[in-house]
């Protein structure tokens, strides 16, 4: 004797046409949840590449940054050795001519140390600019990183939303289509929708 059961019962008249019903219609059931892991598994591999992305420009914008300073420095260093240049050049010709103490010798000797710091404020002007666009560069990568996540975590939401609509329907066309699940603890045993469990 059979337990009370089963899993579908087939509406009367229903038959294999009933079965096949109720096959495709667990079948996009089926279909929606595959959709939904294939969304999911789409969102978390799209996010990754997005992360890598990131990662590979704020490196990018780090070495960037260690450049400029280097090359601040080194302008700074050339700077610094053509002034001392200048300033023994003039004191090699001027002092022998015994105007080494005179106005134009001091002239001469503050107008290149006014041209080095001209020069050193350029040099470190250009460096903040730099160093402004990589900053610039710096928050664009991450707005950009931010806007993927969130355009993913949308077209996941889309995906699943659409898939529990699908399902849902999918559910509702058991229901219409004279299917129930009945409970038990047997097997599978179709019998006529009549209302009462078979034994």
């Amino acid at each position: 004797m059979c337990h009370p059961a089963v899993f579908t019962a087939i509406g009367v008249g229903g038959g294999a046409a009933g079965t096949a019903g109720t096959l495709a219609v667990l079948s996009n059931v089926g279909l929606a949840g595959l959709s939904i892991m294939q969304a999911k598994s789409a969102q978390q591999a799209q996010n990754a590449l997005a992360d890598q992305a990131y990662q590979d420009k704020q490196t990018q914008i780090k070495d960037n940054r260690m450049t400029v300073q280097l090359e601040a420095i080194q302008k700074s260093n050339a700077l610094s050795q053509e002034f001392l240049r200048r300033q023994a050049t003039n004191r090699a010709l001027l002092s022998p001519s015994g105007i080494g103490q005179s106005n134009s010798f001091e002239a001469a000797m503050q107008y290149n140390k006014s041209q080095y710091h001209q020069e050193l404020n350029a040099v470190a002007i250009n460096e903040t600019r730099r160093n402004a666009d990589l900053a610039y560069a710096s928050q664009e990568s991450r707005i950009e990183l931010q806007s993927t996540k969130i355009a993913t975590r949308s077209a996941f939401q889309q995906a699943l939303l659409k898939g529990i609509v699908t399902g849902s329907k999918a559910a509702s066309g058991i229901k219409t289509s004279g299917t129930e699940i009945v409970p038990g603890d047997a097997g599978f045993s179709p019998s006529p929708k009549t209302g009462e469990f078979k034994y």
